[in-house]
C-alpha cells in the first residue's frame, strides 16, 4: 500500500500529504481490523495487514500526532504478541523500535533538505522519544 510512498522518498521528493491521508486512514482501518483478531489469523499480506513500519512512516509524513499515535499503538500490538513468554520491558522495547523505525525512515531519504526538515519535525511530533533533541541515530 505504501510502496509509492517509498519509491518517493528514495527519489528525493515528498509524497503528497492529501493522498498519503487517504491512504493512512484506509491501511490503519485494515490495520485495526487485523489486530483484533487472535494472532493466530494476522495474515502476513500486506495488501490485507499493512505493515506497521510503513503506517508508522505515513503517519510521520503527514506530521498528525494522533496518526502516529495510532501507528504507534499497532506497533505496540504487534510487539507484544512477538514477546509472548519472553521477559522483556515492553516500554523500552517500544521506544527502541520506534527510534530505529525513525532512524530506518531518514535513511530512505535521498534528499537532505527534506531529510533534515522531517527530523525537525519529527522531534516536534515525538518529544518524549527523543528528549533534549537528542540526534535521530541511523
Amino acid at each position: 500500500m505504501f510502496s509509492g510512498m517509498v519509491h518517493e522518498l528514495v527519489s528525493g521528493r515528498k509524497p503528497e500529504s492529501g493522498l498519503l491521508e487517504k491512504r493512512f486512514d484506509a491501511a490503519m482501518t485494515k490495520k485495526l481490523g487485523i489486530v483484533k483478531l487472535p494472532p493466530a489469523f494476522w495474515m502476513r499480506d500486506p495488501k490485507i495487514n499493512p505493515r506497521a513500519d510503513h503506517l508508522f512512516w505515513a503517519s510521520l509524513l503527514i506530521g498528525d500526532r494522533q496518526r502516529v499515535d495510532l501507528a504507534i499503538s499497532v506497533i505496540a500490538a504487534e510487539l507484544e504478541v512477538n514477546s509472548r513468554g519472553k521477559k522483556i520491558n515492553l516500554q523500552r522495547e517500544l521506544v527502541s523500535t520506534v527510534q530505529v523505525l525513525v532512524g530506518n525512515l531518514l535513511d530512505t531519504m535521498s534528499d537532505t533538505v527534506l531529510r533534515r526538515e522531517l527530523e525537525y519535525g519529527i522531534h516536534g511530533i515525538l518529544p518524549e522519544f527523543f528528549p533534549d533533541n537528542l540526534e535521530i541515530t541511523r
